[in-house]
Parts: C-alpha cells; sequence; structure tokens
C-alpha cells in the first residue's frame, strides 16, 4: 500500500505525514513549481515582494495542534 497526496499545503502534507509514521509509504505533488503550500507565498512584482495569503497555522482542535507541534526528530 501507499499514499499519493495532490497538493503541498498543510493538508496535503498532514495526509502524507500520517501514514509515513506507519511505514507507509506516501508521494507528495504539487502544480506549481516555484510555491508549494496552497494560498500562502510571496510574490515579487518590480523588486517589491508581497506576502499573499495567511501565515499561521490555527486550529481549535486539540489533537490537531498535538500532530502539528510533535518533534519532527523523533
Amino acid at each position: 500500500m501507499s499514499v499519493l497526496c495532490i497538493g503541498a499545503g498543510p493538508a496535503g502534507l498532514t495526509a502524507a505525514y500520517v501514514p509515513s509514521h506507519r511505514d507507509i509509504p506516501a508521494t507528495v505533488l504539487e502544480q506549481d513549481p516555484i510555491h508549494a503550500g496552497g494560498i500562502p507565498c510571496t510574490a515579487t512584482y518590480r523588486d517589491f515582494a508581497f506576502d499573499i495569503g495567511g501565515r499561521r497555522f490555527f486550529s481549535k482542535s486539540g489533537k490537531i495542534e498535538a500532530l502539528r507541534r510533535e518533534d519532527p526528530q523523533r
């Protein structure tokens, strides 16, 4: 069994992260060759940089917050 996730936003990365901890291979595909991660990005126009979209992660779910705060080195 393996998992294919379409999109490298928070949902796609989480969908790949969870099975990987159960030794299930996961592949993430992202359409945009420059920006990954959904709407939040930095766009450049005439030597100016603009932050687009939200940059903070917030959830009312304790399980989601606990997953997000896991130590990646464990």
